[in-house]
């Protein structure tokens, strides 16, 4: 099954376990939206620099970068968002800073939990608000969000702010971002894994949190990293293999190397087919499966090719 219609998506929030390349699915995606024609932002937060290796173009920095074309990005930090909506809210940077830059402010606003993630949440709704001549600025947002802990924390913000905050502008704000959050005509979470035991136990467990805590239901689900089939049960190459080792050529000194080799692609394959069995049963969704690149360092090449992989052939769309 393809990964669910994104282009009809106001935001697309990228999940998944530390180590799983969430990051480099963010930017496929959001790649693949403005192959398409789609005025993308790419949202990243206290983002390590990899978008300019990724796609061969500008950092993502505080401001908004364009990268390509149709295609922006961003990689803000707490302060900086905090910055912004607080000027949103207070209309003007001079009341702003008269009312959160002074120290005993500071101190404050230190000293509040989940403020800076909730700062980061808050501009990243404001950015699915923004307008341009009167039409939404971005057709869609691609957020590439923190690791599998934190992701729960920040995205159940908002239900906490209404839970403890009284009414106010706080709590008006937390108001819509959960109404985001929660709409799944709007917002398409998608997770990503490896079919591996402790990816997908973990992928498991986060979306089932975040749909009991959050009421964020999981639209799809992105396989990372899984090794070629080269050695399928009846076929050539597997028969080949099994008489290379009733011959003993595993401990051959000519040909042992590459039989070595052999053998752990096929169980590394043979892995990843357990594991892709479990997720089916157990996260029953649209799913896209990408290989695992053997070269040093993903580039702009194999982001192109991870970009066709994500809901069918690409097509070049118009910018408007």
């Amino acid at each position: 099954m393809p990964l669910p219609d994104l282009e009809s998506k106001r935001l697309v929030i990228v999940l998944g376990k530390g180590g799983v390349g969430r990051t480099t699915v963010a930017v496929a995606l959001a790649a693949r939206l403005a192959a398409r024609g789609k005025r993308t932002l790419l949202y990243q937060a206290n983002a390590k620099e990899r978008l300019s290796a990724l796609l061969g173009g500008p950092p993502a920095a505080e401001s908004i970068v364009r990268v390509r074309e149709n295609l922006w990005a961003v990689n803000t930090n707490p302060h900086a968002a905090l910055h912004e909506y607080g000027v949103m809210v207070l209309r003007y940077e001079a009341i702003y800073k008269m009312v959160l830059e002074n120290r005993l402010s500071k101190a404050l606003l230190r000293a509040i939990p989940g403020l800076d993630d909730y700062s980061l949440l808050g501009k990243l709704w404001w950015h699915t608000t923004e307008e341009d001549r009167g039409r939404p600025r971005w057709d869609v947002i691609v957020f590439d969000a923190p690791a599998t802990g934190h992701a729960v924390t920040l995205l159940r913000i908002p239900q906490a702010i209404l839970e403890a905050v009284p009414e106010g502008p706080l709590t008006r704000d937390a108001v819509k971002v959960r109404a985001l959050l929660e709409d799944p005509a709007r917002t398409a979470p998608i997770m990503v894994t490896l079919a591996e035991e402790m990816p997908t136990n973990e992928s498991i467990e986060l979306a089932q949190r975040l749909e009991r805590e959050s009421n964020i239901k999981v639209q799809g689900v992105v396989v990372n990293q899984l090794y070629p089939d080269r050695f399928p049960a009846g076929t050539g190459p597997a028969r080949v293999l099994a008489r290379v080792l009733d011959a003993g050529g595993a401990s051959d000194p000519v040909i042992g190397p590459v039989v070595t080799r052999s053998r752990m692609a096929r169980s590394r394959r043979e892995l990843n087919a357990r594991y892709l069995e479990r997720l089916a049963s157990e996260l029953p969704l649209p799913t896209a499966q990408l290989p695992l690149f053997f070269v040093p360092a993903i580039g702009p090449a194999q982001i192109a090719e991870m970009a066709g992989m994500l809901g069918g052939p690409m097509e070049s769309g118009r910018s408007r």
